[in-house]
């Protein structure tokens, strides 16, 4: 069953660290962009990954039925909630554009929290202590760069938008990396089960 989750969360990583990785580079050569084109971007990336978890809860719900199984699994109703929620955020984010471009960092920042609990629950579905830990930790260091953009963004940290924008990089590029290690251990897993099944 754990093996089965870590799929369905890792299916997607390489989109998503190619997103990180775009954006941290980005923000790395061009620190204008953050107060511009950014929004877009993640307001974007936040639409696509909600309609993904809805269509994906779909899926789910109808080949449960066919099985005829009673309900979908508890960990995809949590992913529609999110989902749901990111599409109200959207919806609120297009109508009010004007004024919800000028706090970019905060929707940085909460996305990147909200991705790092994501990263926990996948760190705790690898299948050895060692994924587990290596997964465990990344995901609290993204927990730290969510919570350091948002500490940067209200005035706590020093180097003004300069050092908002660094900090932020280095944040997306950690989520990168998380990402590319969840879809590295993911593959080097399915390598071992198909092994085991050959023998």
């Amino acid at each position: 069953m754990y093996s089965l989750l870590f799929k369905n969360l890792t299916k997607y990583a390489l989109f998503r660290a190619s997103f990180w990785g775009v954006l941290g580079m980005i923000l790395l050569t061009l620190p204008d962009f953050y107060l511009n084109g950014m929004f877009y971007m993640i307001v974007g990336y936040m639409l696509t990954v909600g309609i993904w978890r809805i269509v994906g809860f779909a899926r789910e719900c109808a080949v449960n039925h066919i099985k005829d199984k009673k309900m979908c699994s508890p960990l995809r109703y949590f992913s529609l909630l999110v989902a749901v929620l990111l599409i109200v955020v959207v919806i609120q984010s297009i109508i009010f554009r004007h004024l919800m471009i000028r706090v970019t960092p905060v929707y940085l920042g909460g996305l990147l929290l909200l991705e790092s609990i994501l990263y926990f629950i996948i760190a705790l579905c690898a299948n050895t202590f060692m994924q587990r830990g290596l997964l465990v930790a990344f995901s609290g260091i993204v927990f730290l760069g969510g919570a350091a953009v948002l500490a940067f963004t209200f005035g706590f940290g020093i180097g003004g938008i300069m050092g908002l924008t660094k900090v932020s990089c280095a944040a997306l590029l950690f989520a990168c990396l998380y990402e590319l290690t969840a879809y590295l251990v993911y593959r080097k897993n399915a390598g071992i089960r198909s092994n085991e099944e050959d023998i």
